[in-house]
């Protein structure tokens, strides 16, 4: 394993329930003024965040039409004080193409699921031999749609792969992002994808440092990062 939190003093939290506890305990300390939540799904922690800061501008970007079409027709995001976007997050403002699966080795309606992506799948896994309907969707930059706003900034990451293509939009929003959650792999599941090896480099460019992780699997966790800001304000208290 390349990444080793042992080695750097990772705080494991164990479950994914639990880091999640913690993340959701941290924000309600911080209070950001923004929230993010990438690949935002059901956008469960979009809506966790606007009831617990009421005052904080909190924005769920869901990609694929399948999933935001779903659960936009089932709860009123807007009642919530959550701004649900049918739009993905990428290196670049403009278009993007999403992947939405069709067919695989799974049962379940693939188009709806939680592991379709901006990248293909790596292949050998599970869901086997799969095929695509390649979706154009609108996508912005945490640049783009931020520059205008003051920090302290919160996100949450779940992009099934696409974390390079996220981040690569979003360097000056990560100088005013003092917590951050991210899905890492440590090995290859989608086709050309960062890896936690290279995440935790990126995101130590910035000044955020890991803090903690669940114990979902070996190849694939969830990792929880707080800025040097974050960190000094704790230790200080």
């Amino acid at each position: 394993m390349v990444f080793h939190p042992q080695q750097r003093e990772i705080r494991k939290a164990g479950t994914s329930e639990e880091l999640d506890r913690l993340f959701l305990e941290q924000i309600a300390l911080l209070r950001p003024r923004v929230f993010v939540e990438a690949g935002a799904h059901e956008a469960q922690t979009s809506l966790a965040v606007a009831a617990a800061v009421p005052d904080c501008a909190v924005v769920a970007f869901e990609a694929n039409p399948y999933v935001h079409r779903k659960f936009a027709a089932g709860t009123d995001f807007a009642a919530h004080h959550v701004d649900y976007r049918h739009q993905a997050l990428s290196s670049l403002p403009g278009e993007a193409t999403f992947l939405v699966i069709t067919d695989s080795a799974s049962l379940a309606d693939d188009r709806v699921e939680g592991y379709n992506s901006l990248l293909r799948r790596a292949g050998g896994d599970w869901l086997g031999d799969v095929e695509y309907e390649e979706v154009t969707v609108a996508a912005t930059t945490l640049d783009h749609e931020f520059a205008d706003r003051a920090g302290p900034f919160a996100l949450w990451l779940d992009v099934e792969g696409a974390t390079e293509q996220v981040l690569a939009g979003g360097r000056e929003f990560l100088g005013r992002c003092d917590l951050l959650k991210v899905e890492v792999e440590e090995t290859p599941f989608w086709q050309d994808q960062w890896l936690a090896e290279d995440v935790v480099a990126e995101l130590r460019g910035h000044g955020l440092e890991p803090v903690a992780r669940d114990t979902q699997t070996e190849e694939q966790y969830n990792v929880v990062f707080a800025s040097e800001r974050l960190r000094s304000a704790k230790a200080s208290a």
